[in-house]
């Protein structure tokens, strides 16, 4: 049952050739009511679409502001037929309305916490009974095979999109669908069928005003369930809707891309190929030669020969394709095909970058500062502008930014990227390698905007309306959660990097308390290497550390005390964890670079080289370290390497001393002959069986080295000491006599009675 006064357009989202038929349409009917498939929430955004500085493509997104994890976008370009239809509507000053279910009502259905989850499925009459419908996920298939094509996209495309289809082509696609419905008896889903419902609803509304003619803008596939609205009861629908709990949302428009929008992005309303689908909306007829001669700047960019003749041949060999293949213009699989054979030499490589640039394009959408936004959007849109990085907010591919911190712009750009890290946005990500945590001016960046990081910007407005508010709060809120004086430390970090100071005092406290309650020496001496880095170059970022050195003085002197106890007694696992925190904890006593506590340091590791229940790798780590500090000299160094290596040991913690001991380089050996004589002594004296055990544990150690330390090494090993060693001095030991006595005359008895 068709109503005269409706005109159903089913349409293909995102379809170039649906947009330019559709105009078409619509200029021969002129209706005075436009009812368009979107959210009906999102209605009050299609005011905004007559705005000349909203630049497509957008994406009108709408979440549930008190659970922003329920958001869902809504992607139009150039080409999207409903955008065309907002234009169009908005010119000719018609109603022009969104139908489809309000994400209000159609979040709850994918809650499972919700009541609308529960719902019972139903079917297109009203009836609850689906036992005779079949599931069938890609009816228009069926079509696609019987014209003879295995891929239903690629059959609709060649069809209806490239093809310059007259206004009846809809009356087509309203025969062809019904009679597709019917024929597959297919069962729709819950969520499908409530949507449908709600457009019928919205359809009696209308018909209800003096609206002569409505147009229906819908996807193809519910064309037939709206142009004949009349033969579904208007109480049924009520009904089933009436079931639904609504939720309060908000609506905005935000920049989309068309790397977005593209299929394998992710996104379920995208298409594989928009920036080909916009040349076919923009220039039809000249869709070929200018493809091509795109393809062309781009292969000569990359210092690839592609000379005017070949765009010529290109172009001939595309519609030749074309013309075999019964199409009216060559198609995008023509048009690789021909660049391919005349520009690449049959290569498949160069077409990568084709397909990138020409296929699913670089372009991203714009949004005017009048268009309604949270404060913090706008706060965020400002900071991006005086932080110059607008051209790589406004670009869809990741792209490398070096910054001079010396400069206030790229300063206040860096805390910008901090800033936003902080709030879960990583637009910016240091690069592996960055030097700034060295101490320079320079930071580099890897920028690479993506559209959904406004919702996270959305989420972030909680915090503040600025961003330097919101992440102040942020930061905030999150040290009173933290328990764990390493998390907290590297927090105070990234706050310094963001330039936060309304943030320090509250984490100043926090690290304090943490510090005070803290007894495992461990912990501590994780934490005190980003601290010391703060201390040493903060002033190269402009930032105020000096709250910081309190803490740092508070930590140190527990660490001197408390590091001795704390190796006693460890097995592999812990010893390996504090090796690694000794080094750190050493790097950070030396960039101090403060007299007082480096003689602390050293001695505190000094009593460690002579307790025997220190693990033989901290020990041998540790002679290593006074050594190189000039605390041990030669002579005595090599006493202990005998004395650590020394047949009576442990073979395992002999290996284990050596191991700290070499830590970092092998030409130590090299250049002091009395050590390597020490080794070359115990390798020699060393039993046979034993030393087969320790070879494991030797190449482990003597593997660290570079290849050039190893040949000299090896050349070492097959010669014969010439040079003189240093002579290695003897014990001496004060007589007492009287002592002596003593002692003696346990001997005599014992020698008498044997």
């Amino acid at each position: 049952m068709f109503n005269p006064r409706l005109k159903v357009f089913g349409i293909r989202h995102h379809g170039s050739g649906s947009a330019r038929s559709l105009l078409m349409a619509l200029e021969a009917w002129q209706p005075d009511a436009l009812l368009i498939e979107a959210p009906a929430d999102a209605e009050k955004l299609i005011q905004h679409v007559a705005n000349e500085k909203l630049k497509p493509p957008v994406a009108a997104l709408v979440y549930n502001p008190k659970d922003l994890q329920q958001a869902s976008y809504f992607p139009f370009a150039e080409f999207s037929p409903e955008w065309q239809a907002m234009k169009w509507g908005l010119k000719k000053k018609a109603a022009v309305n969104f139908m489809d279910l309000p994400m209000s009502l159609n979040f709850g259905l994918k809650n499972p916490d919700s009541p609308n989850f529960t719902l019972p499925l139903f079917t297109e009459g009203g009836s609850l009974d689906t036992e005779n419908k079949k599931i069938i996920n890609d009816p228009m298939r069926f079509l696609a095979e019987l014209a003879g094509y295995s891929d239903s996209e690629r059959w609709w495309e060649q069809t209806f999109e490239q093809t310059e289809n007259p206004i009846e082509v809809f009356d087509t696609i309203l025969d062809m669908i019904t009679a597709l419905r019917s024929e597959l008896n297919r069962a729709e889903t819950n969520e499908t069928l409530l949507r449908e419902a709600h457009m019928r609803q919205i359809i009696r509304k209308t018909l209800k005003t003096n609206a002569q003619r409505i147009a229906i803008v819908c996807g193809a596939w519910h064309a037939p369930i709206l142009a004949q609205v009349g033969i579904y009861k208007e109480k049924t629908d009520t009904d089933l809707l009436k079931k639904l709990t609504k939720t309060t949302t908000e609506a905005t428009w935000m920049a989309w891309s068309y790397e977005r929008l593209a299929r394998d992005s992710g996104y379920g309303a995208g298409i594989s190929s928009p920036a080909w689908y916009e040349l076919l909306f923009t220039k039809r007829e000249q869709a070929a030669i200018r493809w091509v001669t795109r393809a062309a700047r781009l292969l000569r960019r990359k210092d690839l020969s592609a000379s005017a003749a070949h765009t010529v041949e290109a172009v001939k060999l595309a519609e030749m394709l074309a013309i075999l293949r019964g199409q009216d213009i060559a198609g995008l699989d023509e048009l690789e095909e021909a660049v391919k054979t005349v520009m690449c030499n049959g290569a498949e490589a160069p077409l990568t970058l084709i397909r990138r640039k020409l296929v699913i394009g670089d372009v991203v959408g714009k949004v005017p500062p009048e268009i309604p936004q949270v404060p913090l959007q706008r706060d965020f849109e400002a900071a991006v502008k005086t932080a110059r990085l607008t051209k790589e907010y406004s670009t869809s591919e990741a792209v490398t930014k070096e910054l001079d911190l010396r400069k206030p712009n790229q300063l206040y750009a860096s805390h910008l990227l901090h800033r936003l890290s902080l709030l879960s946005i990583p637009w910016g990500k240091p690069m592996k390698g960055s030097r700034y945590k060295q101490g320079s001016f320079k930071e580099t960046w890897k920028l690479h905007w993506r559209p959904d990081y406004m919702i996270r910007l959305i989420e972030a407005a909680q915090w503040g309306n600025r961003i330097e508010q919101a992440a102040t709060t942020y930061v905030q809120r999150q040290a009173e959660t933290l328990d764990k004086l390493s998390s907290l430390t590297l927090l105070v970090e990234k706050t310094l990097d963001a330039d936060l100071p309304k943030a320090l005092p509250s984490l100043i406290r926090r690290m304090q308390e943490l510090a005070a309650l803290t007894e495992d020496v461990v912990v501590l001496m994780e934490a005190l290497p980003p601290l010391v880095s703060i201390l040493k170059y903060g002033n190269v970022r402009g930032t105020d550390a000096t709250a910081v050195q309190f803490v740092v003085q508070q930590i140190l002197p527990r660490i001197f005390i408390g590091l001795p106890p704390a190796c006693l007694n460890t097995d592999d696992d812990a010893t390996a964890l504090i090796f690694n925190h000794i080094q750190n904890t050493h790097r950070a006593v030396n960039l101090l670079a403060q007299p007082e506590y480096t003689e602390r340091w050293l001695n505190s590791l000094r009593l460690m080289v002579d307790i025997p229940q220190v693990h033989g790798k901290l020990r041998g780590n540790c002679t290593r370290i006074l050594f190189d500090k000039s605390m041990l000299n030669i002579a005595q160094t090599a006493v202990k390497m005998r004395y650590a290596l020394a047949p009576s040991n442990d073979a395992t913690q002999s290996a284990a001393w050596l191991e700290g001991f070499l830590y970092g380089s092998g030409l130590l050996l090299i250049h002091h002959p009395n050590l390597w004589h020490v080794l070359d002594e115990w390798v020699v004296e060393t039993d046979l069986s034993r030393l087969e055990y320790l070879l494991p544990l030797l190449r482990r150690t003597f593997s660290a080295f570079s290849k050039s330390e190893k040949s000299k090494l090896f050349a070492l090993a097959h010669q014969t000491p010439t040079e003189k060693l240093v002579t290695l001095p003897t014990p001496q030991y004060a007589y007492d006599e009287q002592r002596a006595a003593g002692v003696l005359a346990t001997v005599l008895r014992s020698i008498s009675k044997v």
